[in-house]
């Protein structure tokens, strides 16, 4: 599927939101300008062409027009037509790319709960879909609503409603993928990871209770994070005993058997392969309480 991928931070800011209903008969006007412009239509289908290229946008349908790039519609409503914009510029450099995106992976990205650094991310924002109008929305009608009356406060609450528009059109991209079902999977297998965290390891248990083949269920989660379920779960285990280490009294033994591991050799051995420090070190470097 087309994207756009962008860069966060920077966050893509909102300029405007609009609606309009236009008869049978309307041809939108021929323009060139230098922000991104989303379509959104709710009803009816309206004709647009950007550099030469044609898009019907259905009911239900999304198109992003790129700055710089020449659009206008190609052919005129021909029936009553109904469809929200959006204007938003990217204060980053370079701008977006508009690739094609094969890979949904959801990779763990290394953090502690004293973090000074804003950590990179990454927005995807589809170039020509189908949408589920349902969420869409309502959050359409309130963004309007807010724009109404904008003050410099509902500036900022505006900001805030056009982020979450974004979140929905990739869930809504996410889920109308190929890969939706291993990805939800993947997910879920997570969560269970995430959730047994000091049961021992079994992938029996895992099979019985997810009502999958243990393959399978290993083969989504891949897909999903990059990372096997033991992969996965040492990934938890050493966070958590990052965070028991940094804020807790509790003995290195005991951390060690409240992350899962039964074996404290292991512990050791593992937490420093992932951190190059041992239990130890790490907690003399980084605790944040002090003991009397």
């Amino acid at each position: 599927m087309l994207v756009l991928e962008i860069p966060v931070p920077p966050l893509p800011l909102i300029a405007t939101v609009g609606h309009t209903l236009w008869p049978p008969g309307i041809v939108h006007a021929r323009r060139q300008f230098d922000a991104f412009d989303i379509i959104i239509c709710v009803k009816g289908t309206l004709y647009m062409e950007e550099n030469g290229i044609p898009y019907d946008i259905k009911e239900g349908m999304v198109l992003v027009l790129e700055p710089e790039k020449m659009h206008r519609g190609y052919q005129p409503t021909d029936t009553e037509t109904e469809v929200y914009w959006i204007h938003f510029q990217y204060p980053g450099f370079p701008q977006p790319a508009l690739i094609d995106k094969t890979n949904w992976q959801q990779p763990l990205l290394n953090r502690t709960d004293q973090d000074i650094e804003v950590h990179p991310g990454m927005v995807d924002i589809p170039k020509f879909t189908t949408i589920d109008l349902r969420q869409i929305l309502p959050l359409l009608t309130e963004m309007i609503h807010v724009h109404s009356m904008l003050s410099a406060t509902r500036s900022y609450e505006l900001q805030i409603l056009f982020g979450r528009f974004l979140l929905e059109l990739q869930y809504s991209m996410r889920n109308r993928s190929p890969q939706a079902r291993s990805l939800s999977l993947g997910e879920q297998v997570a969560t269970y990871l995430t959730e047994h965290l000091e049961q021992p390891f079994d992938a029996t248990e895992m099979e019985n209770d997810l009502h999958y083949h243990f393959d399978y269920l290993a083969r989504c989660l891949k897909q999903y994070s990059g990372m096997s379920p033991l992969q996965y779960r040492h990934h938890l285990q050493i966070e958590r005993a990052k965070q028991l280490l940094a804020h807790s009294e509790l003995s290195i033994i005991q951390i060690g058997t409240r992350c899962g591991f039964n074996d404290n050799n292991y512990f050791t051995r593992l937490f420093k392969r992932h951190t190059s420090f041992t239990p130890g070190e790490f907690r003399k470097r980084y605790q944040f309480i002090v003991l009397d």
